[in-house]
């Protein structure tokens, strides 16, 4: 009772199954990773600003009415005017995008969701 697993494999897909995991997965890793280093970057130029926009104000060097600012920012974060989710980035190669992982289906995006948590833990 001997099982080849060399047709076996063949006749399943394996390689192409395999492939299409560690593709994902080694996109969504370098996705999690640059993104936990960029929102890091974000957080540690924001705070930087608001400790020194506090400091200059404490000092009295700049009088600022927080009210405002709060007032702003919330303005900013609800209203992008002129920006449209639906009007792709680069036209040609998202569609091409688009195809290559509605193919690829579960694997690739089973193998990215995996890369992707994992980026974010070392990242």
């Amino acid at each position: 009772m001997f099982i080849d697993f060399s047709s076996l494999a063949t006749s399943i897909g394996i390689g192409g199954l395999a492939t299409s995991i560690g593709i994902g997965g080694f996109l969504g890793f370098l996705m999690g990773y640059a993104m936990k280093k960029i929102l890091k970057i974000i957080i540690i130029v924001a705070g930087s600003l608001v400790g020194m926009f506090y400091y200059l104000q404490y000092n009295g060097l700049i009088a600022l009415n927080w009210a405002k600012v709060e007032e702003t920012i919330s303005n900013l974060m609800t209203n992008f005017n002129g920006f449209n989710l639906n009007t792709p980035f680069f036209p040609g190669i998202s569609d091409q995008i688009l195809n290559a992982v509605s193919n690829s289906g579960i694997p690739l995006t089973g193998g990215f969701a995996a890369g992707f948590a994992f980026g974010l833990s070392k990242g």
